[in-house]
């Protein structure tokens, strides 16, 4: 029993080339991917706005977000689902961030030993990469992605969607 008590459990959020971890304390809905309000003149990786609960959830395309020129696509507009997660400083303009998964999460429990870093560059909207099993995963830093959301879509009057 105290071998669960140290388990953490983690979604497994599949992208397009590879997984991120998600702890499930930060993520408040998985929802299927459905029609997003566009806005114009933002970065590729600014996907629109979720209207998910009476909010408009910013939602952001991490691969694009990570690795410059990235494309977007998803494997399967019915497979995909978007993640809303608490934003990590709640700022007055974000109380949640929707990240697009290609697939539904899976949720795990992961205990500290069976991650090991990978050893692989680590991006500016990740934490860490580390290898669960044979596979690589990226933990997002969420402060960083937080941040490029507040810059991007709340910079200007005129990108905020209207919570009237």
């Amino acid at each position: 029993m105290s071998e669960n008590l140290n388990e953490l459990p983690t979604f497994l959020v599949p992208l397009q080339k590879r997984s991120m971890l998600l702890p499930e304390a930060t993520v408040a809905e998985i929802i299927s991917y459905e029609p997003l309000q566009r806005v114009q003149n933002t970065a590729d990786w600014f996907l629109g706005f979720l209207a998910w609960r009476g909010l408009q959830v910013p939602v952001v395309s991490f691969e694009m977000l990570t690795v410059e020129r990235a494309s977007f696509s998803l494997m399967s507009v019915s497979s995909a689902s978007l993640v809303v997660i608490r934003a990590p400083r709640m700022t007055g303009d974000i109380e949640y961030i929707a990240l697009v998964s290609q697939s539904l999460p899976s949720l795990v429990r992961i205990h500290p030993t069976e991650l090991t870093e990978s050893g692989e560059k680590v991006e500016r909207t990740e934490l860490m990469k580390v290898r669960y099993g044979e596979e690589v995963l990226s933990i997002p830093n969420l402060d960083y992605i937080e941040s490029k959301i507040c810059s991007e879509a709340f910079a200007d009057e005129e990108k905020s969607p209207n919570l009237a």
